[in-house]
């Protein structure tokens, strides 16, 4: 209910400002996608079912009037292979700025690290993994439902974060989770500090709230000899990050790292479960210190684009009782694009390969625009499991699929 008046308050602010803005922008965007399992899957032995049957429009509204401004984005989307309809509401915001202060209320997005794909300290944005067609956008980040304060300059800007209610990662496993009751203690805090300069860019970055993918604990229902009963759970979460672009001619170095100095790491259920056993009770992880970090580099000569990443994720101390196989976990992506046919046709080839196991998924695509608004895709989205092990993406090699699509934009 709380959540609820927060979002009609909100919408009635945006309304109020719309009645007496001096400018209003419109814009939308009608999208399709349709894709089938790879020749090569076997899951159920039905390799050519569908994997994505979309068709979503999204609608935006943008006023301004004198140092106001709001915001509302909502999405309409049919998907045709769950037989689901689903509405979200990917932003609504009211916001006021002057020449040195900002204020933003509401459903918002921002950006959190300099990482391509893969997430160092953006411990704020939970993400949409929950089918395929989500996992495969360039953006799957959720909003926040918050307030953000902001300082800037000439060259600084310094926003912090009070954000109420906790957005958790969407999931495709339907296992029941309970999250973090509505209350004011248990809300979210994040700084951003940024310095542009004349040799680089550098971020600072703290947060403290909750980690966005629940921990599952396993319980035995009816006794030692009932069924495993799994749940999950959300746990707290700090972590103080930094993050620097360095442009060197047509290359842009990127560098960002981030320290949790007490990450909650989900124990193995054999643990989990022989523990209750002994002593009746037991949590269902362990907290280790963690340092991930990244290495990129951007280049961009003519109609070309090329990003080259480096990962890695250090889990500090013993990972004895750990659903976790490394303590050092590192891979590595590559994505490159080029425009041809007068820049109406982008070719692009993205990887990501993690190193541990050897397991790396590929995505090869092609974009074609045949008017400023009217865009045809279509491509691939190829899991490969390593020569031993499944590996975190080899897991998803029945989910290998082909894809067409098309975006009409207004």
């Amino acid at each position: 209910m709380t959540k609820t008046f927060w979002t009609a308050a909100l919408a009635l602010l945006s309304l109020s400002l719309f009645a007496q803005t001096k400018g209003v922008e419109f814009s939308g965007e009608v999208e399709t996608l349709c894709g089938a399992a790879a020749p090569w899957t076997d899951q159920d032995s039905s390799a050519g079912r569908w994997t994505m049957g979309d068709i979503g429009l999204t609608g935006k509204l943008d006023a301004y009037y004198e140092n106001c401004s709001a915001c509302a984005d909502g999405t309409v989307k049919y998907d045709a292979v769950a037989s689901s309809l689903d509405f979200s509401l990917n932003e609504l915001w009211a916001d006021w700025t002057n020449s040195v202060f900002g204020i933003r209320a509401g459903r918002q997005k921002a950006a959190w690290g300099k990482a391509d794909g893969v997430d160092i300290t953006n411990t704020v944005f939970a993400k949409d993994m929950s089918n395929l067609s989500a996992i495969i956008k360039d953006d799957n980040k959720l909003a926040i439902d918050g307030l953000r304060l902001s300082a800037s300059g000439n060259s600084f800007a310094i926003d912090a974060y009070w954000i109420p209610f906790m957005t958790a990662t969407k999931l495709a496993t339907k296992i029941q989770t309970t999250k973090p009751s509505a209350a004011i203690w248990n809300g979210e805090w994040g700084l951003k500090a940024a310095g542009y300069f004349s040799a680089l860019d550098v971020s600072l970055y703290a947060f403290y709230g909750w980690d966005k993918t629940p921990l599952v604990d396993y319980s035995m229902a009816g006794g030692a000899a009932g069924a495993i009963v799994a749940k999950g759970q959300y746990e707290r979460l700090a972590m103080i990050g930094a993050d620097a672009a360095v442009p060197i001619g047509q290359t842009v170095l990127r560098i960002e790292a981030a320290f949790f100095p007490q990450r909650r790491m989900q124990k193995s259920a054999q643990r989990i479960l022989a523990q209750k056993a002994a002593a009746g009770a037991s949590e269902c992880w362990s907290a280790k210190k963690q340092l991930c970090g990244l290495l990129g580099l951007d280049w961009m000569p003519g109609d070309w684009t090329l990003t080259a990443q480096y990962y890695c994720d250090a889990a500090l101390g013993s990972l004895d009782g750990l659903d976790r196989s490394y303590a050092f976990i590192h891979g590595a992506t590559l994505s490159v694009s080029k425009k041809i046919l007068s820049e109406t046709l982008t070719v692009s080839f993205k990887a990501l390969v993690e190193f541990n196991d050897l397991s790396f998924v590929l995505y090869p695509s092609a974009s074609y625009s045949v008017t400023d608004q009217l865009k045809f895709k279509g491509g691939a989205c190829i899991f490969v499991p390593g020569p031993d092990k499944k590996g975190s993406y080899g897991a998803y090699k029945d989910l290998s699929s082909f894809f067409v699509g098309a975006n009409f934009c207004f």
